[in-house]
């Protein structure tokens, strides 16, 4: 094999949204990298068509523009407040242009295996082997290939001879036509899926495993978040300000218990948002009929928790994703219910130069987060290559208690475990950052 020692780089696994993120915040702040990309150009998740991509035709920004751009780099002033996918591809584009990440960037290559030269060391080098068979040595490595890696498939009683797919497989609800389809999961792609087949099927069933808050996308002319930002300033206390919320929604007909769904067993802000303004609607037209959880499977039917029976051309999971990390063996992470066992979600607990980007989540767009994650990294990279004394007392830190970055707070389920509060995560960054410069 070749050899190419990479001069104190750092190799960044990913060209999506994060990728480009972290490579934009290295060049920023002139740290030497390289990016690996499977695919034959950036995108990640929002290059649809590809192995890489979750983007079905009708997908649009659930967060805002306002709160998913990178405030240095804003979209432009046409976009509308949500963006579809292809803006949004185009929009990460020209982050990689303007900040010269193609000059940086390996596509169409897979990364096949990341080791330690030296696992006894704390601060080793990486060796990289790629699809090509060629093995470099970088100084650090940062994952971001992505939290949507793997499709989380349900386990049912019984047999089901109709079609059965994953929303990764997803793409245009021309395949739903004149089906009577079931969408199974309410999360956000669920109910996105829901409307789609509406359009389409010739009956559609959307089955939820419990009570959700949902969220209009506008309120008073403008996007939800950019309101409830704005109305927080006019509270004292956080029961008050959700409860007003709340009174808000259903006076604009966003309470599900409305609509005959069953009453959510968690508070509005202990879970991640529904933010559609269609599903509802949907629902209370008869174009989407809700039904229970799975009982089991019976070939051509479905039967419910309540004991009803409905006939089925196709079920749709909308049940979600898992961590991936094929290219680094087990023995190098700690795995707990699927989940790596890592630092506030980016720092290896053992390893002083390996992270993870993107593996957390937030009730919020990417751009702030990546900004200031990208930016905290970047300051502990330049006080790790001096090994600093906010470094020897980080190293201990790792390995105290996880600080609280608010998951507790969110409903307990596979969804929320890397769910956390934005400003919590925002402070911890802004802090650790520094700490790290001052050091430096």
């Amino acid at each position: 094999m070749n050899m190419e020692l990479t001069n104190k780089k750092y190799c960044i696994i990913g060209g999506g949204a994060t990728g480009i993120g972290m490579g934009k915040c290295f060049r920023q702040a002139d740290i030497p990298f390289s990016i690996y990309e499977r695919e034959d150009d950036f995108g990640g998740n929002w290059y649809a068509g590809k192995l890489s991509s979750k983007m079905y035709s009708s997908a649009h920004l659930i967060s805002s523009k306002t709160n998913t751009q990178f405030s240095d780099f804003p979209m432009p002033n046409d976009y509308p407040w949500y963006p579809n996918h292809k803006l949004m591809l185009e929009y990460l584009r020209s982050i990689a242009k303007n900040f010269n990440l193609y000059e940086h960037t390996k596509f169409n290559t897979t990364v096949k295996k990341i080791e330690p030269v030296d696992p006894s060391l704390t601060k080793t080098t990486w060796r990289i082997i790629l699809s090509d068979e060629s093995e470099h040595i970088y100084n650090g490595v940062v994952i971001a290939n992505g939290l949507l890696r793997e499709p989380r498939w349900p386990k049912y009683p019984g047999n089901f001879n109709g079609l059965i797919m994953h929303a990764n497989e997803y793409t245009s609800p021309d395949i739903f036509k004149n089906k009577r389809v079931l969408v199974v999961g309410g999360g956000n792609s669920g109910c996105d899926i829901a409307v789609d087949a509406a359009s389409r099927a010739e009956k559609t069933f959307h089955s939820m495993r419990r009570g959700y808050h949902y969220m209009p996308k506008f309120i008073a002319g403008i996007p939800v978040q950019n309101w409830l930002m704005e109305l927080a300033q006019q509270f004292n206390d956080k029961q008050s300000y959700w409860q007003y919320v709340k009174k808000i929604f259903k006076l604009t007909g966003f309470d599900g218990v409305d609509y005959g769904l069953p009453e959510p067993d968690h508070e509005i802000y202990q879970s991640h948002p529904i933010l559609n303004s269609q599903i509802l609607y949907f629902i209370g037209h008869g174009d989407v009929s809700p039904k229970d959880d799975i009982k089991e499977l019976r070939e051509s039917s479905v039967v419910f928790k309540d004991n009803s029976v409905e006939q089925v051309d196709l079920i749709l999971y909308a049940t979600g994703y898992d961590i991936s990390l094929p290219f680094l063996d087990d023995e190098y992470l700690n795995w707990q219910d699927n989940y790596p066992d890592i630092y506030c979600y980016i720092f290896h607990k053992y390893y002083d130069n390996l992270f993870f980007s993107g593996y957390f989540n937030s009730p919020s767009g990417l751009g702030n987060l990546v900004n200031s994650g990208g930016s905290m990294l970047s300051a502990y990279i330049k006080a790790l290559e001096k090994d600093t004394k906010a470094i020897k007392i980080f190293r201990k830190l790792k390995l105290a208690e996880e600080p609280d970055l608010g998951n507790s707070m969110f409903y307990q389920s596979p969804r929320h475990k890397y769910e956390v509060d934005l400003w919590s995560v925002v402070k911890l960054m802004n802090e650790l950052r520094v700490k790290f410069l001052e050091s430096t």
